[in-house]
């Protein structure tokens, strides 16, 4: 019994590693087939990535900068005549036509000026007249008759004096446009002096522009007739159109920046002097090119790329960055549309390197 139980025993034991060892062989010849079907290495670990198939689409190169809303035509306007306001034809936000009265100021004093410099002018007319016959008939000598003449201009001129003095004591728009500032009540005390106030700033609302500062390096690709577009934060998710009108031949202020003057399309009159543009001069416009986010973009100093899916493995491109337009970037290099290319978890990747893909997005 001992003997037959022993060697029970030991087959039990034998068949138990037979079991062990096929079991492993059998694992390890499931992953050497597995290995060699996707190209993997023994114990190498897949890298999570996601995947985004390249874009060929549209992409604008662009100058961007700031600034403010001003108009071509503005002008401050003042009383030529001195005296006190009388009557105010207009607000803040009229439409004026040139040549329109807005305001005026007591004008009796001035009337009265200019009648008597009118009768004074007409007198010496017939002066001139009367010693022209005498003159002719050998009764006044010529210095008399000359005496006449400069009557007769000094005449001429205060009464021209008069009539511009009594004419501007209305204040008159000179050219089409729309009151945006008012300084002036009715009872002011106004005149030449109001310039640092001006009773009212008259500005032409159908052509509106923004300034902005282009650098030296940068003011040789822009010139007059570029496109433009304009966003302010009034209009969120709204683009204005404008086009390049001048471009600085100077730097201002003794810097290296030159003034570019964009002018603003607004048929509908939406904007307002002031407001602050977010403007993007269109330097360049390409079609059908590669595009990506410039977060995959890879440098190493010396090459940028770009890692590509393929199959399970990662493949590094050379790129050449073309253009730059915030946050796209336009690219160079031997990529076909259709290409799959590491939009995240490309900084943990190499050429060759095996990977998870957990998502691929469209273009």
């Amino acid at each position: 019994m001992n003997i037959m139980n022993q060697t029970s025993k030991r087959l039990d034991g034998n068949y138990r590693l037979s079991a062990v060892f096929i079991l492993v062989a059998s694992l390890l010849l499931a992953a050497c087939g597995s290995g060699n079907s996707e190209g993997e290495k023994a114990g190498e670990i897949a890298i999570p990535v996601q995947g985004q198939i390249i874009a060929f689409t549209t992409f604008i190169e662009s100058y961007g900068s700031i600034g403010s809303v001003a108009s071509e035509n503005r002008v401050n306007l003042v009383f030529e005549t001195g005296g006190k306001v009388e009557e105010i034809m207009v607000e803040v936000g009229d439409h004026v036509r040139k040549d329109q009265a807005l305001a005026r100021i007591k004008s009796d004093v001035y009337e009265t000026a200019y009648a008597q410099a009118r009768s004074m002018f007409e007198k010496a007319q017939r002066d001139l007249a009367s010693s022209q016959r005498l003159f002719e008939d050998n009764i006044i000598s010529s210095d008399q008759f000359e005496m006449a003449k400069i009557g007769l201009d000094n005449a001429r001129a205060g009464y021209s004096q008069a009539r511009n003095m009594r004419d501007n004591t209305v204040l008159r728009a000179p050219f089409d446009g729309h009151i945006v500032i008012k300084n002036l009540n009715v009872g002011d005390v106004t005149g030449p002096s109001a310039a640092m106030s001006p009773p009212f700033v008259l500005a032409d609302m159908n052509e509106l522009k923004v300034v902005i500062p282009i650098p030296e390096a940068r003011v040789g690709m822009v010139e007059a007739g570029q496109l433009a577009e304009f966003r302010f934060k009034s209009f969120p998710g709204k683009i204005f159109k404008g086009q390049v009108r001048r471009v600085g031949l100077a730097p201002k202020d003794m810097s290296n920046n030159y003034d570019v003057e964009v002018f603003i399309s607004d048929p509908e009159h939406e904007l307002r002097l002031g407001m602050v543009a977010d403007v993007q001069i269109i330097l360049e416009r390409y079609e059908d090119v590669p595009v990506v986010p410039l977060r995959m973009i890879q440098d190493d100093g010396n090459v940028t790329y770009l890692y590509a899916i393929q199959g399970k493995r990662a493949k590094r491109i050379d790129v050449e960055v073309a253009g730059l337009n915030g946050t796209r970037v336009m690219v160079q290099g031997d990529l076909s549309p259709g290409d799959t290319l590491i939009s995240r978890g490309q900084n943990d990747v190499s050429e060759g390197a095996l990977l998870d893909v957990v998502e691929v997005l469209g273009n």
